[in-house]
């Protein structure tokens, strides 16, 4: 449009986000350029390689990351490179610069993020990362404005789609979870190395970025309780079907207490009948509970380089909309730092699956194991695997998780127990 104001993107990342965002920028000039009443143009691009073939101008592509941020003609920058450094000390010096910025770097915002939030909001600039969360879902712009009035009572969220895609189709086929997990790097889902997805690192990033935006008080990721599902079986799968719930890789926030949080990632069992237990694939979700909205469900593709150049985008036309506006930046910066209480104060019930052998008074002798730890149990199912062996599994009362791990270590040590197969939170 004639007149418009132009602002300059230095793109930090060509990879699978960095592609999308240049993609949608060109693709859909048009329409942001209408709603953000600015020409938004990448004019220089950050790569590692500089000689490897791409599908844009060369003369926008450098290896010198460092020149692009400290370029006076570039008006704002988006890191999409991932990881602590050098995307930290970018972020930092963009800023340091009087630039705006946009990240998609849940881990750099988890850990070091919101020190930097705050700087941004004394200086009157925007650091926005609303794809490092939930890829395409807005979340963190909801948290920030549409929910903000509520109290924010809890929180559960299927935050990795990669770990749900392997709960889904071991859910639906009866396969194993190593099965799964080599189909799923097979299709792209999985990386080489999954650990960050299937031992639950980056559902604690993102939890700890969405705990400090939705209580208003900064979560250190290092004390949010973190386990993947390497441990669910295709057996655990079955009974809790035939119990009436699903099994998902869960990110759980709640308030216990004034200047207190219970936030944990860990497999957990939720009944059929919620929200959360219909998500499938590669898809994720976020469910909220606040004291005057009620329950509030997100959901979409969470990963992916069109979702999370979507959410990229996004940040990047709020950000064009204040600078031509001559307005301040709307970084929100949160609280003071808390830690998230231990799991062993944590209070639910659990699912215990165990392989007995074929004596007399297994029931009486587990029971009164639980009983003395105060474990109640409300449910259980059996089946014989031989001869000498059989299968049970119980249901628990609610009780405290410090009672529960002496009780489950005390059962196992049973001269009548021949294996501890599994246990998994339960949500109710």
């Amino acid at each position: 449009m004639e007149g418009q104001k132009r602002i300059r993107v230095g793109l930090l990342g060509l990879g699978t986000v960095g592609g999308g965002v240049y993609r949608m920028l060109l693709d859909n000039q048009g329409a942001i350029e209408r709603r953000s009443g600015a020409r938004l143009e990448i004019t220089r691009i950050g790569v590692r390689d500089a000689n490897r073939e791409r599908d844009v101008p060369a003369e926008l592509v450098t290896c010198d990351l460092e020149s692009i941020v400290a370029d006076p003609e570039i008006d704002v920058i988006v890191e999409v490179i991932g990881g602590l450094e050098p995307a930290g000390d970018l972020i930092r010096t963009a800023l340091a610069n009087g630039k705006p910025v946009v990240t998609a770097n849940k881990e750099w915002m988890a850990k070091q993020g919101q020190a930097y939030v705050r700087y941004a909001a004394e200086h009157g600039l925007d650091l926005h990362y609303e794809a490092a969360v939930g890829g395409g879902i807005p979340l963190i712009q909801p948290l920030k404005h549409q929910l903000a009035g509520n109290d924010m009572v809890r929180m559960m969220g299927i935050l990795n789609g990669t770990t749900n895609f392997i709960l889904t189709r071991m859910t639906e086929e009866g396969a194993e979870f190593g099965d799964v997990l080599r189909d799923a790097q097979a299709a792209g889902y999985a990386e080489a190395d999954p650990t960050a997805d299937v031992d639950g690192f980056d559902a604690q990033y993102k939890l700890a970025i969405l705990s400090s935006i939705a209580f208003g008080k900064e979560v250190d990721p290092e004390t949010v309780y973190r386990e993947g599902i390497r441990r669910v079986g295709k057996r655990d799968i079955e009974f809790a079907d035939l119990l009436g719930y699903r099994i998902k890789l869960l990110g759980i926030v709640s308030s216990s207490g004034q200047d207190h949080l219970q936030a944990r990632v860990h497999p957990t069992m939720i009944p059929k009948t919620h929200p959360l237990a219909a998500v499938s694939g590669v898809y994720n979700a976020l469910w909220f509970q606040g004291d005057f909205v009620g329950d509030v469900m997100f959901s979409g593709r969470g990963a992916g380089s069109d979702p999370t150049a979507s959410a990229v985008v996004g940040d990047l036309v709020d950000i064009a909309r204040n600078l031509v506006s001559g307005g301040k930046g709307s970084a929100i910066p949160v609280g003071p730092k808390v830690a998230s209480d231990p799991i062993e104060s944590l209070e639910t019930s659990y699912y215990v699956r165990l392989t007995v052998l074929d004596r007399p008074k297994v029931l009486g002798t587990i029971a009164n194991l639980f009983g003395e730890y105060d474990v109640s149990l409300a449910a259980m199912e059996m089946r014989t695997l031989s001869a000498e062996k059989g299968e049970i599994v119980f249901m628990t009362h609610r009780c405290q998780e410090g009672r529960f791990r002496p009780a489950i270590e005390a059962v196992g040590d049973s001269s009548v127990v021949d294996r501890v197969e599994n246990w998994i939170r339960v949500e109710g």
